[in-house]
């Protein structure tokens, strides 16, 4: 039997509001011969069994213990059987299927991922154009359909900007299992994989087709965290390791935009003055934060 071309997980905890959405673009969208399953993460606000059961097409598990988001991303890396891994999020809708459009090129050995395209939405499934995603547009290469990038280059334009989308991104599930994802970041967990992607001599790629709808909703876990000092910590941490292994491989131009961080900055410095009135501590760390050099 052939090895299925792309595995669907969908990492799930709590109540999951938006995951029945989920769950019915997922069947419908998807080729018949990816698999999908829901691997959740147990938790006492609910037990997802009941809601998934209503679609015999998907799989069910539920992780023993909790996990945390990046040990379940893990969990959904380990019982993937798809020679790509795609981990959508609980909240966002498929509008087609990426697997079509992986051309043989793509299905190289040194590609750990092949990003693709979204569209945004709010909590109504309306097309939106919120700031962060004006800037990541604003921040992306000049783009083909198909690209391939030199580490080097997709490297030193990460550390510019981190543009891409986490849930619509194709991870090599066979070098993924090897790297594994760091359950101590929560917003920066895809920019610290990357980071190890490239470490280990490996590049990703990117197909310019809109195959998700990601979702932008107040009560999602990434927006919580967006707006906290962690968020900036990990992103720091992340150009500080980037950092290192630029000057271990002699890349100047790398080395010069992980210190220089200035969208980070940025976007910290810009929190810092919306938080000032209703929480000046907080948002006096978080300007220090975003001045502090990064050696």
């Amino acid at each position: 039997m052939n090895q299925p071309l792309l595995h669907v997980m969908i990492p799930a905890y709590g109540k999951s509001p938006y995951l029945r959405q989920t769950l019915e673009s997922a069947v419908n969208k998807l080729s018949p011969e990816v698999l999908i399953t829901v691997v959740e993460d147990p938790s006492e606000e609910a037990n997802l069994k009941t809601l998934v059961d209503e679609f015999p097409r998907i799989e069910y598990v539920k992780n023993e213990k909790r996990l945390g988001v990046g040990g379940n991303f893990n969990r959904c890396i380990e019982l993937s059987k798809g020679i790509f891994t795609q981990i959508c999020g609980s909240d966002d809708l498929i509008l087609d299927d990426s697997s079509k459009y992986l051309s043989q090129n793509l299905l190289s050995k040194d590609i750990a991922a092949v990003g693709f395209d979204v569209n945004i939405i709010n909590e109504l499934n309306k097309n939106v154009k919120p700031l962060p995603d004006l800037v990541k547009r604003f921040l992306r290469p000049k783009l083909n359909y198909e690209n391939i990038f030199k580490i080097e280059d997709i490297f030193k334009n990460l550390m510019i900007g981190d543009w891409l989308y986490f849930p619509n991104i194709l991870w090599n599930t066979e070098i993924i299992k090897q790297i594994k994802f760091d359950g101590n970041f929560h917003t920066a967990m895809d920019l610290d994989i990357f980071i190890k992607i490239f470490n280990n001599n490996k590049t990703i790629a990117f197909v310019s087709k809109k195959t998700l709808s990601y979702r932008r909703h107040k009560e999602s876990a990434s927006s919580k965290y967006a707006k906290s000092e962690g968020r900036f910590t990990e992103e720091f941490e992340c150009h500080k390791n980037a950092l290192k292994i630029a000057r271990s491989k002699n890349w100047k131009k790398i080395q010069f935009f992980a210190q220089l961080a200035l969208t980070i900055r940025l976007h910290a410095l810009f929190q810092a003055i919306v938080l000032f009135p209703k929480s000046p501590i907080l948002a006096i760390k978080i300007f220090f934060k975003a001045i502090s050099p990064i050696r």
